[in-house]
């Protein structure tokens, strides 16, 4: 018999924010098309949602991260003890995730744990999975990735004792915010490794807008896409007056810091 091994992995669960609606709108597109070979029906959204599942997933590195797709749903799995780096590296990962399909109007939330896990070809298994889902599912409510209690201690932990190496100088309160007893990713971090950084604060400012305005008469859906709003100025507050002068790679103009003050929703 074969013995299916526990490993220590960091597990994020994440799923795409209101997609039984998305459903709905990739049933009502559906078109007959015709070709040579014959007659099929296709629904251009359904490519557009598909193309970036796999454009996102291809940013992923292979060499440190395994994923398992289905239907909205992303599990993505790094064994970090020999390389405590890829902690963060996931985040940033998630990060992009979460950048590229706000690019075209899908917002994630989702889940991140720590523990033992069966992390196999095809097969995904352990306390950190169930732990992300239900976080997923039943806390984390708005646009937002949580981040459990146990895995915002082990980075706390790696960076007391200086365990990061490509990450040692993380600004683990910018990176992580934190809400009544919730730990969730900030997804605006990556504006650091961004050269444009107007183009990327547009990109999020007009499909948040285009969410607020879609669900105008949907209060449920709207009060989600406001906290995502709130979260997007308050950041943005905070980088054009604060952390865009501690930039190594750019020295910012002052045209540059007064045309992102005007980002704001």
């Amino acid at each position: 018999m074969h013995d299916y091994i526990f490993q220590d992995r960091a597990v994020a669960f994440v799923d795409v924010l209101g997609f039984q609606q998305k459903l709905r709108e990739f049933e009502n597109d559906v078109k007959l098309k015709t070709v040579e070979e014959g007659e099929y029906f296709v629904s251009e959204k359904v490519n557009e949602f598909i193309n970036t599942v796999k454009h996102v997933t291809s940013l992923l590195d292979e060499g440190n991260f395994k994923y398992y797709l289905f239907s909205d749903n992303i599990c993505i799995t790094v064994d970090y003890l020999e390389n405590p780096d890829l902690l963060i590296s996931l985040l940033f990962a998630i990060n992009e995730l979460f950048y590229s399909f706000a690019q075209k109007g899908y917002f994630l939330r989702g889940g991140i744990d720590v523990g033992k896990f069966v992390d196999e070809k095809q097969i995904a298994l352990g306390v950190p999975l169930a732990k992300a889902y239900i976080m997923e599912s039943k806390s984390a409510v708005y646009p937002r990735i949580l981040i459990s209690e146990d895995l915002y201690n082990l980075i706390k932990e790696n960076l007391s004792e200086s365990k990061f190496v490509q990450f040692a100088g993380i600004s683990e309160d910018r990176l992580i915010h934190h809400n009544c007893e919730f730990h969730f990713l900030n997804p605006f971090y990556n504006v650091f490794t961004k050269s444009d950084k107007v183009k990327f604060f547009k990109d999020f400012r007009e499909k948040i807008r285009q969410n607020l305005e879609l669900n105008k008469r949907q209060e449920q859906i709207q009060i989600k896409y406001q906290w995502l709003a709130d979260q997007y100025n308050a950041f943005l507050d905070l980088y054009a007056n604060q952390l865009i002068n501690a930039e190594e790679e750019i020295e910012p103009t002052r045209e540059l810091v007064e045309e992102l003050k005007t980002l704001k929703i």
